[in-house]
């Protein structure tokens, strides 16, 4: 099973990232331009322009590394004998880092700080829960390890 929930992550984390890097190449698909780019992903009052491509190319880089991380602790390690013992603590500061986006995108500071629609409404919808549900995943990835509590000692 973990396996399973493993290649998912890593996939939907593969895909997302690739269209933080499509960003940053200066890309604006699925959005028409790149006011509405901005107005459905930052959110902020007011923005017309997306703030730095740099931000973007980063956070790809980072979901890929989290996809490769999903994919190495469900079950694909063996290969990688030496990962195994940052994959728990890994794992479960990727878990608290998603759980803390998919919360802190619901709560009414968030909101009001990033008031833009469509992305509000599409935080709502898909974004914050995307981010609860990939904590989740790396959860059950952390607890489908292999004397998992042993390695957080």
């Amino acid at each position: 099973m973990a396996a399973i929930v493993g290649s998912i992550q890593a996939f939907l984390l593969t895909i997302v990232a690739a269209f933080y890097l499509l960003w940053a190449g200066g890309g604006t698909f699925p959005f028409a331009n790149e006011q509405s780019l901005a107005r459905s992903v930052i959110g902020r009052r007011g923005i017309t322009r997306v703030p730095s491509r740099r931000a973007f190319l980063y956070l790809g880089v980072l979901l890929l590394a989290a996809a490769v991380a999903a994919f190495l602790m469900g079950g694909f390690s063996e290969a990688y004998s030496k990962s195994k013992m940052v994959l728990a603590p890994l794992g479960l500061f990727l878990a608290a880092v998603f759980f803390a986006r998919g919360v802190a995108g619901i709560l009414p500071a968030f909101e009001r700080a990033a008031p833009e629609q469509p992305f509000l409404s599409l935080n709502r919808r898909l974004y914050s829960p995307f981010c609860v549900l990939i904590g989740f995943g790396f959860l059950f990835l952390v607890l489908s390890l292999p004397n998992w509590a042993y390695r957080l000692r």
